[in-house]
């Protein structure tokens, strides 16, 4: 692998604090965007689950 020195340094390391900032931003957009649809979706599944199980006990089936 080459080493990189002096200026040509700076512009990759800028070019990767870019381009990461970037994808972290987009990730966080994305996390807001679902997470109000999921969470309900989620506990839903959570909560036929337990009611699954209760029911399991209750007829000892």
């Amino acid at each position: 692998m080459p080493a990189v020195y002096g200026a040509e340094a700076s512009t990759v390391v800028s070019a990767l604090t870019a381009a990461l900032t970037t994808t972290a931003t987009e990730c966080k957009d994305a996390i807001a965007a679902v997470l109000p649809v999921a969470l309900p979706v989620m506990g839903a599944i959570v909560v036929v689950g337990i009611g699954i199980k209760i029911f399991k006990k209750v007829t000892g089936k």
